[in-house]
């Protein structure tokens, strides 16, 4: 396999899973990442052999959200650095490191909280109006 080769492949299992944008900026990396290694002395066929299977690239790739663009959820807002010029800064929520699923573990904790909390004040509420319902209901006459 030649380098043509390995990013065709590489090009052709990403297609259809991501933007054409992130498919070229992978392709781009691991076309300079080939072209420096041989560059430094080493074979290309050493370096192709040392990177592996590029269908398993690509799936690690699409697996580890690398690349997918509704993986993350931003939040942006600008700030005026003190030269008036306006900077963009922004935020990420990425489920997929452990942050993410760390911050989910936690709201879903909350919502449980909530929930058991509000049980616990319902119940009683409603055992004690199922109690005057059947009281008034059924007394005798």
């Amino acid at each position: 396999m030649d380098k043509k080769e390995f990013l065709d492949i590489l090009r052709s299992q990403l297609s259809g899973q991501m933007s054409e944008q992130q498919i070229a900026a992978h392709i781009q990396y691991y076309s300079s990442y080939i072209e420096e290694r041989t560059a430094a002395g080493n074979s290309e066929s050493e370096v192709l052999r040392e990177l592996g299977d590029p269908r398993l690239i690509a799936r690690t790739l699409l697996d580890t959200g690398a690349g997918m663009p509704y993986s993350d959820t931003s939040f942006g807002y600008e700030q005026k650095s003190d030269s008036g010029k306006v900077k963009q800064k922004s935020f990420k929520l990425d489920f997929s490191t452990w942050y993410g699923k760390l911050i989910a573990i936690l709201i879903a904790a909350v919502v449980l909280i909530i929930l058991f909390v509000l049980l616990g004040i319902l119940i009683p509420i409603m055992v004690v109006a199922g109690v005057i319902i059947y009281l008034v209901r059924f007394r005798p006459r």
